[in-house]
């Protein structure tokens, strides 16, 4: 039996206001899912989703929140019935401050923190655990600027230097996987989520239920949860029945 904590989070990317999967991370290479975010939302929440995992796809290339009041509209709605975690171009602190005044529960930073460790370390108290930050990564480095910039900084190192008391989680995404439906890098998670003293939540080629199963029995491993996009809706397979292995793992 186990009985930590394993969290399934339903991703919704959006770009231009409309619900995208990107492939590889390519704003180039897209597949328009819905073209009205909150009600995939709802149609996730529905299906008994405890946490969305919101990202702004154009934010994170532009570096502001350009599907601000799209966002703000599924929070708006759906605050009282699911968690919420949102990402891309949350570059200040201002922005930061303004997702969790809105009843957002944790913030994603990717490009700042790669950016600026040392500003996010400076953050206070009351910002505990609601900082996840988003290791982007290719080749075993981290990318920023919504994947386009590729630095020389190692993944494993940078994500060492960040307050453990601070940082909620990390997002592990392997970018030559993502939106590909080949597989998660299992290896690959794992010993990044070995080496770094957070809990890792893993994300990128999800495709089967397979892969949420050797996720999940890889919780003591520093692995807390999955990111599924283009396998719910490509209807691979269900929340509901993804739910349903976990808990029949957990017996």
């Amino acid at each position: 039996m186990n009985d930590k904590a394993f969290n399934l989070f339903p991703a919704i990317d959006i770009k231009n206001g409309k619900c995208v999967r990107l492939l590889f991370g390519d704003m180039n290479k897209e597949t328009v899912y819905n073209n009205n975010p909150l009600d995939q939302a709802m149609w996730f929440v529905d299906q008994g989703a405890t946490w969305l995992h919101i990202v702004d796809l154009d934010g994170a290339i532009e570096g502001i929140n350009v599907n601000k009041e799209t966002i703000l509209k599924i929070v708006k709605n759906l605050k009282n019935r699911v968690k919420i975690q949102v990402g891309g171009g949350i570059r200040t602190i201002e922005n930061i401050d303004f997702w969790l005044q809105n009843s957002v529960d944790r913030v994603i930073l990717g490009t700042l923190a790669l950016e600026n460790p040392n500003f996010v370390n400076g953050l206070g108290e009351k910002y505990s655990k609601k900082i996840v930050i988003g290791a982007d990564v290719r080749a075993r480095k981290i990318a920023s600027h919504g994947w386009e910039k590729q630095s020389k900084v190692s993944a494993i190192n940078l994500l060492k230097k960040f307050d453990t008391s601070l940082v909620g989680s990390v997002i592990y995404t392997d970018i030559s996987k993502d939106g590909s439906l080949k597989g998660v890098s299992l290896k690959q998670t794992i010993n990044f989520a070995k080496n770094i003293p957070h809990s890792v939540i893993a994300s990128g080629g999800v495709s089967s239920l397979n892969d949420i199963k050797e996720l999940y029995q890889n919780v003591s491993n520093g692995i807390e949860g999955v990111v599924i996009g283009r396998a719910l809706y490509d209807k691979k397979f269900t929340y509901q029945e993804a739910h349903k292995l976990i808990m029949k793992e957990k017996l």
